[in-house]
C-alpha cells in the first residue's frame, strides 16, 4: 500500500502520515442482483426429482453460470466463474469463500479464529462396486489465486457419507501458503460403508473476516478455488492427466483502451478504436499425445440484422501439456442497424475428435463475450475483484478522480458507481460527486460538484448506482470524474482486476494530486447524450417460459420452437445426468440416444425455459 511520502512530514499535518490508498477484497456485485432472478426462478419452474446419479461424475463447472449445476449439486453456496484464479485448469471454478449465496458478508463468521462458511454438495451417488474397482475421487484446488489468501486458521475440507451415516472428513488443507497454480487431490475411496447406492461428498470452507479496526474495509476474505471435479473407477493414484484440451479463459474487449463506449459515439469513430484481432487462450492436458485443434469465431448481432461473421479456417496442433494463447486477425466492424445501442455475441470454439472418453469435457471447448454499446464508457468488465479507496486518518475531503477523454462532444448526463457492500454497510457515507477539468494530464480546476450524494447497493444497470448530475455539462476534451469524500473511513469502490487502467486514476490527500499505485480500474462510468429509461433498458429475466419440441415422441431428429432467443438446448437422462447438447439447435440429431424417457430445456440469456418430457421410440 501506498503511503502519504514521509518526506512532507514538515508540510502538512502529522496525522497524514496515516492516510493511504486501499485494496482490499471484496463481496460479490454480480450476485446482489442475479441471485434474486435465479431464486425466483427456482422457486417456479419445472423440477425433476434426482435419486442417485450414475458413475462417471465430472464436473469443471464449464457447463455452469454463477451457481453450480442443480443436477449434481445439492446447495448454490459456491460461486461459478472465471475471474479470481489463476491458470486453472479450464474455464470456470467454484469459488468457496466469505460471502452467501446472494453476494452478502456472512455475518456470523469470527474475526480472531474462523468457522464454517460454505458448502459444495454432491448429490447421492451409485458408488455401489467393489473395493477392486479402484475408485477415486480427484479435483484440483487453489487458495486466493486473484481472491484474499486465506490465514494458516482457516481450510478447505472434504467430508465423505454413507445414506445412513454422518458426515466424516477425509481430507483437508490449510490457508497461509499462497498460491499461483492449481493441485492436484487423489483420495481413493476403499471403505465399504461409501461402496454402496447413496454415496455423498462435499467440500466446505473455514473463514474469518477481517477486523472491525477499519469498518468500511471488512468484505470478502480466505478465497479456495476448486476445479476438475471426478469420481469413477478404475482409477490409480497416478491418474492425475485429464487428457483434454479446454479454454482457460475468455476472449477480452475489441475496443481500444476501453471495456465499453457509447453507441452514438462509436459510430462516428468504429475505425479509431476496433482492435483487429481475437485472442484464443487454452490448454492441453494430454500427457503423452498431439492433438490438432481447430479454432472458430462467431459474431453475431444481437440488437440489429446484420448477417452472422463467421472464421472457420484456423487449425494448428498443440503439444501435451502445452498452453497456447494464439492472436488472430479479425476483421469485423461491429455494423449494426440497431439505432441508440448495441449488442454483439463473440462465440469461440475449440474442436478436436470427440470421443465417449472426452465427451463429459465438451463444455469446456466453447467460450462467449459480448461486447456492449449503450451510453456510457467504462474500463471496467462490471465485475469487482477487489475494493479501492482513501482511508486512514486524516483522508476526510481527500479526491479520487477517473480520467476520461471521450471520442467526440457531447453532453454528459451522469454517472455509474458501483460501491461494494461491506458488513453493517460501514461505508455508507456522503461524498460530492464532483468533476474536474485537464490540467495537462491530471485533474485541475473543479467543474461541476454535487453535494449530499451516498454509496448505495441499488439494482440498477449492472448492478452499479446511477448518479444524475442534475445539469447538462458539455464536454469536449479529457476531464475527470469522481468524489471528494466527507469522513476518514473509504467509500470502497468496486475494482475490477482483469482490466487495467491505473493511469487514468488520480487521487489527492494533502493538496497534491498523486497517480494510483495499482493496476486495474475502478468501476466508474460516465453517461453521455440521454438517459435510458432504466425499467426498459435493464434486462428482464422471463421466468416460466414456455417452448415446443417436435416430433414428440422422436426418432432421429428433434426441433425447437421458442418464443425467446435459444443459445443452445440441453437434453438429460431420467436420472438428472446431462446425455447431449446442442449449440445449434435447428433439426438437432438424437439417434444416438436409446429409446427412453429424457427431458428437455433451452438455454437462454434473458429467459428461464420450463423443462419438458421427451420420448424417444425406435
Amino acid at each position: 500500500m501506498k503511503k502519504i511520502l514521509i518526506t512532507i512530514i514538515f508540510l502538512l499535518p502529522f496525522f497524514l502520515l496515516y492516510a493511504q490508498e486501499v485494496l482490499i477484497d471484496v463481496g460479490n456485485p454480480f450476485l446482489k442482483e442475479y441471485s434474486k432472478q435465479y431464486f425466483s426462478q427456482i422457486s417456479v419452474k419445472e423440477t425433476q426429482e434426482v435419486d442417485t446419479l450414475e458413475l462417471p461424475f465430472f464436473d469443471d463447472f464449464a457447463a455452469s453460470f454463477a451457481y453450480p449445476d442443480e443436477t449434481k449439486w445439492m446447495d448454490q453456496y459456491a460461486y461459478i466463474h472465471n475471474d479470481y484464479a489463476i491458470d486453472p485448469i479450464s474455464i470456470n471454478v467454484a469459488t468457496l469463500d466469505a460471502i452467501d449465496e446472494f453476494g452478502a458478508v456472512y455475518t456470523h463468521l469470527p474475526s480472531m479464529s474462523s468457522d464454517v462458511a460454505e458448502y459444495l454438495t454432491s448429490f447421492p451417488i451409485n458408488l455401489n462396486v467393489d473395493v477392486a474397482d479402484s475408485v477415486y475421487l480427484s479435483f484440483y484446488y487453489q487458495a486466493g489465486g486473484n481472491g484474499n489468501v486465506p490465514e494458516d486458521r482457516d481450510s478447505l475440507v472434504l467430508q465423505f457419507k454413507a445414506p445412513e451415516g454422518d458426515w466424516t472428513s477425509v481430507w483437508n488443507v490449510e490457508g497461509g501458503e499462497v498460491m499461483d497454480t492449481f493441485q492436484i487431490v487423489m483420495v481413493p475411496i476403499t471403505e465399504e460403508e461409501y461402496l454402496v447406492k447413496g454415496f455423498q461428498f462435499r467440500f466446505m470452507n473455514y473463514a474469518s473476516i477481517g477486523t472491525n479496526y477499519e469498518p468500511s474495509w471488512v468484505s470478502n476474505t480466505d478465497v479456495w478455488h476448486i476445479d476438475y471435479v471426478k469420481l469413477d473407477t478404475a482409477r490409480t493414484m497416478n491418474d492425475t492427466l485429464a487428457e483434454d484440451v479446454a479454454f482457460i479463459s475468455n476472449f477480452g474487449s475489441k475496443l481500444q483502451g476501453f471495456e465499453s463506449v457509447p453507441w452514438n459515439h462509436f459510430k462516428v469513430y468504429a475505425e479509431d478504436i476496433v482492435v483487429d484481432s481475437l485472442t484464443f487462450s487454452y490448454k492441453s492436458t494430454y500427457g503423452e499425445d498431439t492433438k490438432n485443434i481447430n479454432r472458430q469465431v462467431e459474431i453475431i448481432d444481437q440488437y440489429g440484422t446484420e448477417p452472422t461473421y463467421s472464421m472457420l479456417d484456423d487449425s494448428e496442433n498443440i503439444l501435451p501439456m502445452e498452453t497456447i494463447n494464439y492472436t488472430r486477425y479479425i476483421p469485423y466492424e461491429f455494423n449494426s442497424d440497431s439505432e441508440d445501442s448495441a449488442k454483439f455475441l463473440i462465440k469461440g470454439y475449440i474442436k478436436t475428435d470427440l470421443t465417449d472418453e472426452t465427451y463429459p469435457y465438451r463444455w469446456n471447448d466453447t467460450i462467449r463475450y459480448y461486447q456492449e454499446f449503450y451510453n456510457y464508457y467504462a474500463y471496467d468488465d462490471g465485475t469487482a475483484e477487489k475494493g479501492y479507496g482513501i482511508s486512514g486518518q486524516g483522508t476526510a475531503y481527500s479526491s479520487l478522480a477517473v480520467q476520461f477523454t471521450p471520442l467526440k462532444a457531447d453532453t454528459i448526463k451522469g454517472v455509474y458507481i458501483y460501491f461494494n457492500q461491506v458488513l453493517n454497510e460501514e461505508n455508507r457515507n456522503y461524498f460530492f460527486l464532483t468533476i474536474w477539468d485537464d490540467d495537462n494530464g491530471e485533474p485541475g480546476d473543479t467543474i461541476f460538484q454535487k453535494i449530499g450524494a451516498k454509496p448505495y447497493y441499488a439494482d440498477e444497470v449492472n448492478q452499479y448506482l446511477y448518479y444524475s448530475l442534475d445539469t447538462s455539462i458539455y464536454i469536449y476534451t479529457t476531464f475527470y470524474i469522481g468524489w471528494v469524500k466527507t469522513t476518514d473511513d473509504m467509500l470502497n469502490c468496486g475494482y475490477d482486476m482483469n482490466n487495467d487502467s491505473g493511469s487514468h486514476i488520480f487521487y489527492n490527500v494533502g493538496g497534491t494530486w498523486e497517480p494510483h499505485s495499482y493496476n486495474g480500474s475502478m468501476m466508474v462510468r460516465p453517461v453521455f447524450g440521454f438517459v435510458y429509461d432504466e425499467a426498459a433498458f435493464k434486462p428482464q429475466v422471463v421466468t416460466n417460459m414456455d417452448f415446443d419440441i417436435y416430433p414428440n415422441p422422436a426418432n432421429d431428429y428433434l426441433n425447437i420452437s421458442a418464443e425467446e432467443f435459444v443459445l443452445g438446448l440441453s437434453i438429460y437422462d431420467a436420472t438428472g445426468r446431462l446425455v447431449k447438447h446442442f449449440d445449434e439447435t435447428s433439426r438437432m440429431f438424437i439417434g444416438d440416444l436409446n429409446s427412453g424417457t429424457y427431458f428437455v430445456r433451452p438455454d437462454s440469456e434473458f429467459a428461464v425455459y420450463k423443462t419438458k418430457k421427451l420420448l424417444i421410440i425406435r
